[in-house]
């Protein structure tokens, strides 16, 4: 509460603020955006808030984008800007090409996250409102709007619902307080009727190719008791490991090679992760980007790695974590 009372004081003595999402903006980065820029607003009326989203968003966001019609910009200017927020980011280097730029400003920054923080955050931040345990960022703005005890709009309901839905894979990925908040949203003006047209479209034939490949290629190893499959494909990885998932494995690793940079995808099940206690992004992204000379992080369920070196190599390594974080708890970080 008394880094709220802070953020705030600094919002209402702000004349202009820059809302940053990470590179190729998901829908929870863009709707906690466009959220967040209703709620500054309302606590400093003369506020100019601009919402970047540095290298542009991904399609679903485009459509979201579309139909509520908000603006962003991919290329914002920093000058203006009293005060920076950034949401639904853990690593600073998902800025993207403004990184540099913003990493030289002397301004108070505000991170807003519910991934495992990458220490380049905890540097970068003057103040952080993040949390773990949240399945969104969108669930983070929700609580904002409560703790100052306003109620988003119609239309704030409408975006947050969408920006949930989409991360927690419509609610799967839920908890208990997801529903209630989800709840409090319709109750406001928020319907789910008519949202799955904006955040599904039909699998085109790149992405069903790639799932087929990486099937074909995948490696199957015992780790205890858990299945772990590991496997390559050159694009749509993420993609490819949820289909792993769908098809049986506990843990999924996909990767892709182009010369020497390496991008793999991470992806488990809930109870490998409630059973065994190994967090993703936490345990195996963050060592494993540091390891291949670039960075990793994520979720519990979810995480991704880019890096340089050889694909094989950085498998067998990935691999290798998960055999000593098996046998070896006691190896794993706290939170």
């Amino acid at each position: 509460m008394r880094r709220l009372s802070r953020i705030r004081s600094i919002t209402r003595k702000a004349r202009g603020a820059t809302i940053l999402t990470h590179r190729n903006g998901d829908p929870d980065a863009v709707c906690s955006a466009f959220a967040l820029r209703r709620l500054l607003r309302r606590w400093n009326p003369r506020l100019r808030v601009v919402i970047g989203t540095p290298e542009g968003v991904n399609r679903i966001s485009e459509r979201i984008i579309s139909k509520f019609r908000f603006a962003v910009e991919s290329e914002p200017r920093l000058d203006d800007a009293d005060i920076i927020f950034t949401v639904d980011m853990n690593n600073f280097e998902q800025l993207g090409s403004i990184a540099s730029a913003v990493r030289i400003l002397s301004r108070p920054v505000v991170v807003i996250d519910h991934h495992h923080p990458h220490p380049s955050m905890r540097s970068f931040a003057s103040l952080s409102l993040c949390d773990e345990k949240s399945p969104s960022t969108c669930e983070i703005i929700c609580e904002l709007y409560r703790r100052s005890r306003l109620r988003p709009g119609v239309q704030e309901s409408r975006v947050l619902l969408v920006g949930i839905l989409y991360e927690t894979k419509y609610l799967r990925l839920g908890t208990s307080k997801t529903l209630l908040t989800v709840a409090d949203l319709i109750r406001l003006g928020a319907r789910v009727e008519g949202l799955t047209s904006i955040q599904e479209s039909p699998m085109d034939i790149s992405e069903r190719l790639a799932r087929l490949k990486s099937a074909q290629r995948s490696k199957i190893h015992h780790v205890g008791e858990w299945v772990v499959v590991m496997s390559s494909v050159g694009s749509h990885q993420a993609s490819a490991a949820r289909a792993i998932i769908m098809l049986g494995a506990d843990l999924a690793v996909v990767g892709s090679q182009d010369r020497e940079q390496l991008k793999l995808s991470l992806r488990s099940t809930r109870e490998f992760y409630e059973r065994s206690g190994i967090h993703l992004g936490r345990d195996i992204a963050k060592p494993l980007g540091d390891y291949l000379n670039g960075t990793g992080g994520g979720h519990s369920l979810a995480a991704g790695v880019n890096g340089s070196g050889q694909l094989d190599l950085a498998l067998n390594r990935c691999l290798e974590m998960l055999e000593e974080l098996t046998e070896n708890p006691d190896n794993r970080r706290e939170d």
